[in-house]
């Protein structure tokens, strides 16, 4: 309060001063103040829009196949139809076609298809989902090509070979238990070779060159199979290459549709191969030098268990228990045909030596027969030198004159006795009829008859 009352009276004070000296007025200026100059603004700043995250699309994962195979037991029902299940040395059982042509090997009738995953043999024979995409092939002597089974599948099981211009292939052997290694060495008669140009035409027993040292020469090793993402590359020749050569751009066909072409009539046949949730294909192993390539822009997929109910179980349970029988019985049938191919064995061998021991004795007899022969020939001979020599020597001179007492005989050459027909000749017709014993007995019947007269008559007769 004192001082607000003490400004109100300097206030009072200063204006009845200037009151009073009210001659000139002062009006006091404001000082100009300094214009208001806004501080300067950063220059914008730009925010550019975040960009949109890469997408990277997986390619969907090809359908599962038709057909699986988990043991090699698989096997011995689809292919019995078309061949034999034989026992071969170290390889165990192998099966052989039956009903082929002189000359047949495998890879020699059908064609060429290109895949994602390399060359993929297609053929029409009946065995050929499984044989040219499992397992390998093998010359074993006297039963020719077997097949030796394996669980993993591929394109095509072959080892290549191009130059020259010539492009050829030839079936692998079997490889090492667990793996899919091809550094093998194939013998050059394994080989059928074709032009470059006719690598996509069909390809028939009677179109690829065998057995042709030259072609071989002239080309080299390109065999590139090898396992990527557990699946079976069959690269081959190159594509670019063969397009070049055969003037046409070759298509890609997806495997799913060769497989599904070629496996659905076996699956229609043998459901228990057919692909089921809890039947999964045998996966190949990767080769040591090329491991297996990751994808880090895969998610990770964690694998959940499934759930199965109670009957689901019991279904399950079922299912193996049918496949366990099944796999019995095949067992079963194998050992049987086993059995039954070595009897057979056995009654080919004992008819074959029936037969080769009838062949000697037939061979034998001939040779006595010939023997004998040989001997009445030379018997005959020597008979024949004895009769010219006789008959070359002198004869001894014969009497003008024989003596009336005596019959007349012929005596021949050699001095021998003369026959019958001669004594009968020499001998007069009435001593023949008493020689001779039915005429005697007629005489006597004659006289009896007669009472002696022929008798007496012919006592007189004799008497003049």
């Amino acid at each position: 309060m004192k001082t607000k009352k003490a400004l109100g009276r300097v206030g009072i004070t200063t204006v009845l001063l200037a009151g009073l000296t009210g001659c000139t007025t002062y009006v006091v200026q404001p000082e100009p103040q300094p214009a208001y100059v806004p501080p300067p603004q950063p220059a914008p700043v730009v925010v550019q829009p975040a960009p949109a995250p890469v997408i990277v699309e997986q390619a969907p994962p090809p359908p599962p196949p038709v057909v699986v195979i988990q043991q090699d037991d698989d096997f011995v029902q689809p292919l019995s139809p078309y061949g034999e299940w034989v026992v071969v040395g170290d390889y165990g059982r192998v099966w052989r076609p039956a009903h082929v042509e002189a000359g047949w090997r495998p890879y020699a009738n059908g064609h060429w298809e290109l895949t994602p995953d390399g060359w993929y043999w297609v053929s029409d024979e009946p065995w050929a989902w499984a044989t040219y995409h499992y397992g390998r092939w093998q010359l074993a002597g006297s039963y020719g090509w077997v097949w030796v089974p394996e669980t993993v599948w591929g394109p095509a099981w072959v080892s290549w070979r191009s130059g020259g211009g010539y492009v050829g292939w030839a079936p692998l052997p079997p490889a090492p238990r667990g793996g899919v290694s091809v550094n093998v060495t194939i013998a050059p008669a394994a080989f059928c070779f074709v032009d470059e140009h006719k690598m996509r035409d069909p390809v028939r027993p009677n179109t690829v060159i065998v057995n042709n040292t030259t072609v071989i020469n002239k080309t080299v090793n390109i065999t590139k199979t090898k396992v990527v993402n557990k699946v079976v590359v069959n690269e081959g020749p190159r594509v670019d290459e063969v397009e070049r050569v055969t003037g046409r751009q070759i298509k890609t066909v997806a495997i799913a549709d060769l497989r599904d072409k070629e496996e659905e009539p076996v699956a229609q046949k043998h459901a228990n191969l057919r692909a089921r949730p809890d039947r999964q294909p045998v996966q190949p192993k990767a080769e040591p030098n090329q491991p297996e390539p990751q994808n880090n822009n895969r998610p990770p997929q964690p694998q959940q268990p499934p759930q199965m109910n109670q009957r689901q179980r019991q279904q399950q349970q079922e299912e193996q228990q049918r496949i366990e029988q099944q796999r019995q019985q095949q067992q079963r049938d194998q050992q049987r045909k086993e059995l039954q191919d070595k009897q057979q064995q056995q009654r080919d061998q004992q008819l074959k030596e029936r037969q080769e021991k009838e062949q000697q004795q037939k061979q034998q007899q001939l040779l006595d027969q010939q023997r004998q022969q040989q001997q009445r020939d030379q018997q005959r001979q020597q008979q024949l030198q004895r009769d010219q020599e006789q008959q070359r020597q002198p004869q001894p001179a014969r009497a003008t004159e024989k003596p009336a007492d005596q019959p007349p005989t012929d005596v021949n050459d050699r001095g021998a006795r003369p026959n019958r027909q001669q004594q009968q000749r020499a001998t007069p017709p009435k001593q023949q009829d008493k020689e001779n014993p039915r005429n005697a007995r007629a005489a006597q019947r004659g006289n009896r008859q007669n009472g002696g007269t022929n008798e007496t008559d012919n006592a007189g007769q004799r008497g003049r």
